[in-house]
Order: C-alpha cells, then sequence, then structure tokens
C-alpha cells in the first residue's frame, strides 16, 4: 500500500498503487482519479471504463484539457506547475452544453437532466463531500505499535481545527503518515457536518416562511370569519323581526300584548272585567309558566315552551314589554308585584289596612300581599333588593323613602278612648290603637 498526494487540498492519503485508475462513471477526469490528479494519462495497466484522461483529450477543445481548465479555476494549485503553466483557467459556469451552439453560454445545471425514479436528489456539494470522504479512509494502527499516536481523550484543542492547511512533508514516516490520515477523515467529517447543517438551517428558513404564510392565511380566515358573523348576525336579525310579522297565533297575542301596553302603560290583569284583557293575561302567564318548568326526560316540554326555547327572539320581544322569565323567586316577584297593582286599581291607593284589620277580614290574599309588601321594604332597608326590582315598584308609585323615614308604631292604652291608625301610602303598617 503507497500513499498518494491528494490534490483537493493537497493531503496526503492511502490508497492503491499509482497507474492503476479504476473510475468507471467519471471518464477519470476527477480529482480523485489518481491518474488525472497526479498529471499522468490512464494506462494499460488501469481498469477504468469510458475514460478521457488520454492524449487525444489533451488539446485545447477536448475533454482532459477543459476539465482541467475547470479545476484549475476552482483549485489554482490542483495540478503541477507546468500544467498550470500550460492550461488557463475556466469558468464552469460558461461551460457549453450539449445540445446548444457553441453561442449559446450556460449554467453546468442547466444541462442537467432530472431524476426519474422519483427519489429527491442529494445537494451535488454533499454527494461530492461523502464520495470523497469515502475515497478517504483512515489508515488503522494500534497504539502499541505506535505509542506515540495516543491522543489526549480529555484535552480540548477546537481552536487548532482550522489551522491546518497542507501535509509539510511529501514522504512523512509511518506515524505522521498515519496522522495525516486521520485528520484528513476527521476533516470531510466535519464538512459532512457543516453540509447538514447548512441544510437543515435552509429547511428551518423554509418552514419558518412556510409558517408566516398559514399565520397569515390564518389571520386571513379570521378577518373572513368576523365579517361573515356581522353579515349573518345583521340577516338574522331581519329574519327574527320578520319572523314577529308572520300571521300566527304567537305573533297575534303578542302583538295585542304591545298594544295595550303601549296603550295604557302596564300589563293586562287577569281581573278585569274586559274577556280580550283577561285573555291576553292568561296567555301572558302560560307562557311565563311553561318556558320556566323543568324538562321532564320523557316529555321535551311543551308546545308552549318549545315556542319560547326553540327561537329565543320571542322570549326577547316579551322582555322588551318589561316580563321577566327569572327562576322562582323572580316568578313569585312578578306575581305579586301584579298583584299589588291590581290592589292599587281597585282601592286607588297602595295604603293597607292595619294587621288586625287584615286578620279579622280573613282574606287570605290580602295578609299575603301586606306581607310581601313588608318583606319588600325589609329587602330594601338590608340592601337585598335588586335594582331592577326597586325600579319595577317606584314604576307603580311605591315610596322607599317614606318607608324608612317612619319609625315603628308602638300600641298604647288609654282608658276611655280608643284610636285607629291606617297606614300612609309608603308607610309601615300599623295596628289599632286603644286610647
Amino acid at each position: 500500500m503507497s500513499t498518494t498526494k491528494n490534490a483537493e487540498g493537497g493531503r496526503w492519503q492511502s490508497g492503491m498503487n499509482k497507474g492503476k485508475c479504476t473510475c468507471t462513471k467519471t471518464q477519470c477526469l476527477k480529482l480523485y482519479c489518481e491518474c488525472f490528479s497526479g498529471g499522468k494519462y490512464c494506462n494499460d495497466d488501469c481498469v477504468c471504463a469510458s475514460c478521457n484522461n488520454s492524449q487525444e483529450h489533451d488539446v485545447e477543445g477536448g475533454a482532459r484539457y477543459d476539465a482541467i481548465a475547470y479545476i484549475l479555476f476552482r483549485k489554482p494549485d490542483a495540478f503541477d506547475e507546468e500544467t498550470r503553466k500550460r492550461i488557463v483557467p475556466k469558468d464552469p459556469k460558461t461551460r457549453v452544453v450539449a445540445g446548444k451552439t457553441s453561442g449559446d453560454k450556460v449554467p453546468i445545471s442547466a444541462g442537467k437532466t432530472k431524476g426519474k425514479c422519483g427519489r429527491p436528489k442529494k445537494n451535488a456539494n454533499q454527494a461530492r463531500i461523502e464520495l470523497v470522504a469515502a475515497k478517504h479512509e483512515a489508515i488503522e494502527f494500534s497504539t502499541d505499535e505506535y505509542p506515540q499516536l495516543a491522543v489526549d481523550e480529555h484535552g480540548d484543542y477546537s481552536d487548532l481545527a482550522g489551522a491546518f492547511t497542507k501535509p509539510l512533508f511529501e514522504e512523512p514516516s509511518r506515524p505522521l503518515e498515519i496522522a495525516y490520515s486521520q485528520q484528513t477523515k476527521m476533516e470531510y467529517q466535519k464538512k459532512i457536518a457543516q453540509q447538514k447543517k447548512a441544510d437543515m438551517a435552509k429547511e428551518c428558513k423554509q418552514l419558518r416562511e412556510k409558517l408566516q404564510e398559514k399565520k397569515l392565511a390564518l389571520s386571513l380566515a379570521n378577518d373572513e370569519i368576523k365579517e361573515c358573523n356581522k353579515k349573518l348576525g345583521t340577516w338574522t336579525r331581519k329574519v327574527f323581526d320578520l319572523e314577529l310579522e308572520e300571521p300566527c297565533e304567537w305573533n297575534t297575542n303578542y302583538q295585542k300584548l304591545s298594544a295595550y301596553k303601549e296603550q295604557h302603560g302596564k300589563l293586562p290583569s287577569k281581573k278585569s272585567q274586559d274577556e280580550e284583557e283577561k285573555s291576553l293575561s292568561v296567555w301572558l302567564d302560560t307562557v311565563r309558566h311553561e318556558k320556566n318548568e323543568e324538562d321532564d326526560d320523557e316529555k321535551k316540554g311543551s308546545k308552549t315552551k318549545r315556542m319560547i326555547d326553540d327561537y329565543p327572539h320571542r322570549q326577547q320581544s316579551l322582555e322588551v314589554l318589561g316580563i321577566s322569565f327569572g327562576r322562582r323567586r323572580d316568578e313569585t316577584f312578578e306575581a305579586m308585584l301584579q298583584k299589588l297593582v291590581e290592589y292599587k286599581e281597585e282601592h286607588g291607593t297602595l295604603r293597607f289596612p292595619s294587621d288586625e284589620q287584615c286578620e279579622k277580614s280573613k282574606n287570605l290574599e290580602l295578609q299575603s300581599l301586606q306581607k310581601w309588601v313588608k318583606s319588600q321594604v325589609v329587602n330594601f332597608r338590608s340592601r337585598k333588593m335588586s335594582p331592577d326590582a326597586i325600579r319595577q315598584l317606584k314604576e307603580i308609585g311605591f315610596s322607599f323613602e317614606k318607608w324608612c323615614l317612619s319609625k315603628p308604631k308602638r300600641t298604647s292604652k288609654k282608658k276611655g278612648s280608643t284610636k285607629q291608625e291606617e297606614t300612609d301610602e309608603g308607610t309601615d303598617v300599623t295596628e289599632n290603637v286603644v286610647v
């Protein structure tokens, strides 16, 4: 086994004997061809195929001549001094591609054909590095035989990674030859790693660009959804309004209720002598009761409930008229408030008889209403009443201020006289006082 000079970087390496070329696909015009890189023609001892490394191709315009010219353009010290003086370097980008006229100068890559197997092609530089590295196998050795080649595993000499340029000795000793081969191997492994890094960096850049494109597309999609929601909401509002105008029993009752509230400023009463008003009140109570009832597993609500649950704009239209669809507590408040309104309409005032008179009257509905009014005053004083409830009571003429300013009346007894005190509008309920 002899050593030859590697023209690519000027390194020494282990290889076959000089003059025995085995190239089969490169026409012996690459630097890893020992005959070509050594400035010699291939001879009869070579086993190469389609060889152009011969004298007939070593004329201006010949394959060997042009190959050397292109290599010298990239590596001015690739060949011996005589060859460098004889051949002028040429830019590979101006190489004439087969099939073109002599006047058409195109880059080398333009003449390459795409692979037909469908497999992705390797980067040309990476493929070249891997091929060269394969040709530069390091010489195996043993530290027992060459103890001077033992390396310090704990030392860090990374700062010397790029310090070596070319071998100092053309005929090195065996230990130095082994060291040259090991150093060459690691250099080409580094080049492969650098190429992988460059490929990964390029791929990451492409992914970042693609990510930005996807983010932009996502932003545009969100903007489109917002615009669609805006237009969809506009048309939905239009549909709801038109649905409330369509002729049907529910819409007819709603329109009558709306007209009644606008004319009288209140909701219809079940105690009214007017049959139409009483009918509207019954319908409204039915709607409110059915809406607040719990669904049964077997019975999925009544038809009236479905008319509200499945079409929420109907509930909204009733809420505009001041009708609440709250829980049981809200139902009680609404019901008692309606009774209070009916009481005022019947008696013309919000004054209540004394507790004793209410008990003597044996009117359970009156007693219940009186207790409810007192509870509302207590809730107001303790600030437990909602603003909406306060507003509704004030709208019918109820005065919390008078209730809060008044003090509870005490029962006093005096011989020979009795005095009956009534509640003023908005004051605490008083009791019979014996004077």
